[in-house]
């Protein structure tokens, strides 16, 4: 198989682990018969209204069955930030609990399907602030078959005000049919992404130097826009597993 390596690495196709010793540091593959607390934590840090969202978050939004996580969103009242709100859903993060700079962080996933949704897995700084920010998937229900991928960092002119930011954007196949793989590796000076192990997109612009922690949610309306009267409910994120590595010290 050596006549492959070198043609793969010149296309930029090959996952950066196959030619990188990595260390796992975090790792959650959902075999329990409940979310592992030691883990995460099932709320949304800052139960502040952003966005737009339609969504509260609430603890019983997650389910472990055979090894998947399941977050669902359902169009049943709750109360968030004060306000009554028409639908309710799931984030979990490892705030608190874990957090790292730099190494390759995995999410292996199937996103739900239809107008309003909007999975994400992401990174921001530990202890939080806003930005930067590392967006490693975000779908919207509408648009199963693309996936975008975002750095965010601050902008000079404006610190108390927007970031800046790159985004990149992958079509492929339809997400919401199977379970895909989505990671980065993110060294000091590069931010690459991947899906399912091939490189879709690299940013070397104001890279974090900074510890983050990691975010799963799924939001309901926001960027993704209010759910289509098709849109189906509960709507599921399946998450087969979490995975972080650093790179082994010689």
């Amino acid at each position: 198989m050596k006549w492959l390596i070198l043609p793969l690495l010149l296309s930029g196709l090959v996952l950066a682990d196959e030619i990188e010793k990595w260390e796992l540091t975090f790792e959650d593959n959902f075999e329990g018969e409940t979310l592992d607390y030691d883990r995460w934590m099932p709320k949304d840090p800052w139960e502040v209204e952003r966005n737009g969202e339609l969504q509260g978050y609430i603890i019983k939004a997650f389910d472990q069955e055979q090894g998947i996580l399941k977050i669902s969103a359902e169009k049943e009242p709750s109360y968030y930030d004060g306000k009554k709100r028409d639908f309710r859903s799931g984030m979990m993060t490892t705030l608190g609990r874990f957090s790292q700079k730099f190494g390759k962080f995995e999410i292996r996933c199937k996103i739900p399907r239809g107008k309003g949704l909007w999975p994400a897995f992401w990174l921001l700084p530990d202890p939080p602030a806003w930005p930067p920010e590392i967006d490693i998937l975000e779908v919207l229900g509408q648009e199963p078959d693309r996936v975008y991928m975002t750095n965010h960092w601050p902008d000079p002119a404006d610190p108390d005000g927007d970031s800046l930011s790159q985004t990149g954007e992958f079509k492929g196949p339809d997400f919401s049919t199977d379970f895909h793989t989505f990671s980065v590796v993110w060294e000091e000076d590069e931010i690459r992404w991947y899906v399912d192990d091939v490189l879709r997109h690299t940013s070397r612009e104001e890279v974090p130097q900074i510890p983050m922690f990691l975010l799963v949610n799924l939001a309901v309306g926001g960027w993704a826009g209010e759910p289509a009267e098709s849109t189906s409910f509960p709507a599921i994120f399946e998450i087969d597993y979490v995975r972080v590595w650093k790179i082994q010290e010689n």
